[in-house]
C-alpha cells in the first residue's frame, strides 16, 4: 500500500490536532502514561502519522510545551497590549505569574521533574540558553510599565523557572505552605521586575 503524501496544509491541519490533544491527555495521565497510542487516537489519526512529525513522545511533549505557552500568552495578555497600544501594571503581572503554575490553565503543574529531565536527555529544546531566554523575558517585560531600568533578565528568568520547578514538584514540598511558597516566589519576581518607591 503506497504512503500517503500530505500536503503542507494537511500536515499544519494534523500537527495542530495533535497538539491540541495533548494538553487534555497530559491533564489527565501525565507525561509517563500520555503514550503515542492515547495521542493519536484523540486526535483520531493513524499512530505511524505521529512519527511524520515527531521521532518520540518526548520531542512531542518539548513542541506541545512550546505551543502551549504561545497559546496563554494571547489569553493572559490582551491584544491592546501585544500590540502595544497600553501596558500592564504590576497586579496583571502577578496574575501572569499565578497563571503560569496554575492547573487548570498551564501546562507546567501536570509534569514532574523527572519528566523535566526525559525532556532534557531526549531533546535539545529546554537547554539552557542566557541570550534566548533573556530575550524572551526581555520581550515580556516590554508589555509591563514601571519596570526596573537595572532589570537582571537572566535572574528573572531563572526566578520563573524556579516557580515552575516549584508547580512540578508539589507533592514534594508542604502542601500547608505551599500557596505561601508560590506567593513568595511570586513577590520576589515582582520586586526584582518594577521600581520600588
Amino acid at each position: 500500500m503506497p504512503t500517503r503524501v500530505f500536503t503542507e496544509e494537511e500536515k499544519s491541519q494534523i500537527k495542530l490536532i495533535m497538539l491540541e490533544a495533548g494538553f487534555p491527555l497530559l491533564k489527565k495521565y501525565g507525561m509517563t502514561h500520555t503514550t503515542i497510542s492515547k495521542i493519536t487516537e484523540a486526535a483520531g489519526i493513524a499512530k505511524g502519522t505521529f512519527y511524520h512529525f515527531w521521532k518520540n513522545k518526548e520531542e512531542y511533549m518539548a513542541d506541545l510545551i512550546l505551543y502551549h505557552r504561545q497559546k496563554m500568552i494571547p489569553v493572559l495578555i490582551s491584544e491592546d497590549v501585544l500590540k502595544g497600544k497600553r501596558k500592564l501594571g504590576e497586579e496583571d503581572a502577578r496574575k501572569y505569574l499565578h497563571a503560569v503554575v496554575d492547573e487548570e490553565i498551564s501546562i507546567y503543574p501536570h509534569l514532574t521533574l523527572e519528566d523535566e529531565a526525559k525532556l532534557f536527555k531526549n531533546t535539545d529544546t529546554f537547554e539552557p540558553d542566557i541570550e534566548k531566554e533573556s530575550a524572551i523575558t526581555g520581550e515580556l517585560l516590554s508589555h509591563l510599565d514601571n519596570v526596573r531600568k537595572d532589570v537582571n533578565l537572566p535572574l528573572i528568568a531563572n526566578m520563573t523557572k524556579l516557580l515552575v520547578i516549584a508547580s512540578e514538584s508539589r507533592e514534594e514540598l508542604h502542601e500547608a505552605v505551599y500557596k505561601e511558597t508560590i506567593d513568595t516566589l511570586v513577590d520576589t519576581i515582582l520586586n526584582l521586575i518594577f521600581e520600588r518607591g
